[in-house]
């Protein structure tokens, strides 16, 4: 049987991850979703677009990999991406939100877009997943201060 879901605009989400999620416009606080129960860092080359070894990143992360593309049962189910960069650490820059296609190529999409659109003043660049009835989230941070990619997944 196949589940029902209300499926709202984007803008929907946005507002209800940014008056939940956001924290003084500096960063997300997905703490407030729930309980940390994963957390991986990466060491990335900032000099490369690709960021790092991504045969590496998809070992090192199956078990989010599949995760995301096993989570809704329904193939046409799409989890929300949010995007923003923290401009010198201290303000929110809203880059982006749309619905994730879990096929294949998401993680590579993921990365892609942290790569090619980072924050100013060697600012984070956050993107997160989010469940539509935001029961999980899962976090991609590209640290440009400290070199890492940081993947983190909170649940209720």
């Amino acid at each position: 049987m196949t589940e029902i879901r209300n499926i709202y605009p984007t803008s929907h989400y946005e507002k209800y991850i940014q008056a939940n999620f956001t924290n003084e416009h500096c960063g997300i606080d997905l703490e407030l979703l729930g309980k940390k129960d994963y957390e991986k860092t990466f060491q990335v080359d900032l000099n490369t677009i690709k960021l790092l070894d991504r045969k590496s990143l998809k070992k090192e992360s199956i078990e989010i990999i599949d995760f995301v593309q096993n989570i809704y049962p329904e193939l046409d189910t799409k989890p929300i991406w949010y995007k923003i960069n923290v401009i010198d650490q201290a303000i929110n820059e809203y880059t982006g939100i749309g619905f994730l296609n879990r096929d294949s190529g998401w993680l590579n999409f993921t990365i892609d877009y942290l790569s090619n659109d980072r924050a100013e003043q060697s600012g984070d660049t956050i993107m997160t997943i989010f469940d539509l009835e935001f029961n999980w989230a899962i976090c991609f941070t590209l640290s440009q201060d400290d070199n890492y990619l940081r993947v983190e997944r909170f649940a209720k």
